[in-house]
């Protein structure tokens, strides 16, 4: 099955690099409307891989059907990661931290730290840089409530949180869209000023590997949907975890859905620009905003928790 997979990525990235997502920072007006427009504006334009029958069939619900965001009635600021699923069960010690971005700024925000006492890799979570796809941000505020058994993990969740806490929520910052932004300008728009400031912190850090935590909006005619997928920009930068973590999807070992996988990012997007400019692999995780919030939540965790186990800091 691998293999077959293997196989059918590599006429993928043929197709990747023939065809290409629009590319450019947006100004549009801050909307809800013009968020639910826009957040598929630079889907890759081929179509998704599946290789099993229920991940193909889950490809053709009529996801547009779907009303985004249905609502929830739960608190997850009052809930950790357990609350949905088993999720980062075992308790390791560890020392906490956090320290802020462009501080002192109207555009401050903080990384939150988490440290074991044993050497090991180090992972980055940029969770929400689109403040209106809440599973992602709030999968990254319960990620900073777990232990790890080595290495670092750094996460900042909402990455966006001016877009996160409007109202309506926008994927924008101050009219533009901070991931198209990157690697960003000390001197330019906010959204850019905030991407420099990111993009140097993660240079600066080093990791391993980065996360760029994402939701996917209803379906527009002409557009692919991204549905519940991952998407990367270099795949001799994963080795075989990419493949392993879809299969592992569309069999039913994690998540509540399968997921497809796409490359590569957009142009100015936290995955193409840190892929390409620092050589560090970037996963998007992209979660599918027609589905329930729990849901949705719960396969952002899965899809880190695999991750970090593949990486060794937790069991």
């Amino acid at each position: 099955m691998k293999k077959k997979l293997a196989l059918i990525l590599a006429a993928a990235m043929l197709l990747a690099a023939c065809g290409g997502a629009p590319q450019g920072d947006t100004s549009q007006t801050e909307s809800a409307a013009a968020s639910d427009q826009e957040s598929t504006a630079s889907a890759p334009t081929f179509a998704p891989i599946t290789v099993t029958a229920s991940a193909t069939e889950a490809t053709k619900e009529d996801l547009a059907d779907l009303q985004p965001d249905p609502p929830y009635d739960f608190d997850v600021d009052a809930m950790v990661p357990t609350d949905f699923g088993d999720f980062f069960t075992d308790q390791y010690p560890v020392t906490t931290s956090s320290y802020k971005l462009l501080q002192g700024d109207e555009y401050e925000n903080e990384v939150f730290v988490i440290e074991s006492e044993n050497d090991g890799p180090t992972v980055y979570v940029i969770a929400g840089i689109h403040g209106d796809e809440e599973a992602a941000w709030q999968a990254g505020k319960l990620l900073k409530k777990i232990s790890i058994k080595c290495g670092k993990l750094y996460v900042i969740a909402p990455a966006n949180r001016w877009g996160a806490s409007a109202v309506p929520k926008t994927r924008y910052l101050d009219g533009k869209d901070p991931n198209r932004a990157f690697p960003g300008d000390p001197s330019g728009t906010n959204a850019q000023r905030f991407a420099y400031a990111l993009y140097n912190d993660v240079k600066d850090k080093a990791p391993d590997f980065v996360f760029d935590l994402h939701e996917a909006v209803i379906v527009k005619e002409g557009r692919d949907n991204l549905g519940s997928s991952i998407i990367y920009s270099d795949m001799d930068l994963f080795g075989d975890l990419i493949i392993d973590l879809v299969l592992a999807s569309q069999e039913g070992e994690i998540c509540t859905k399968p997921f497809n996988f796409y490359s590569p990012g957009p142009a100015g997007s936290i995955n193409r620009t840190i892929t390409e400019g620092l050589r560090i692999p970037v996963m998007t995780v992209e979660t599918f905003r027609g589905y329930q919030m729990r849901d949705r939540i719960s396969d952002q965790l899965d899809v880190v928790q695999y991750v970090l186990r593949s990486y060794g800091l937790v069991d």
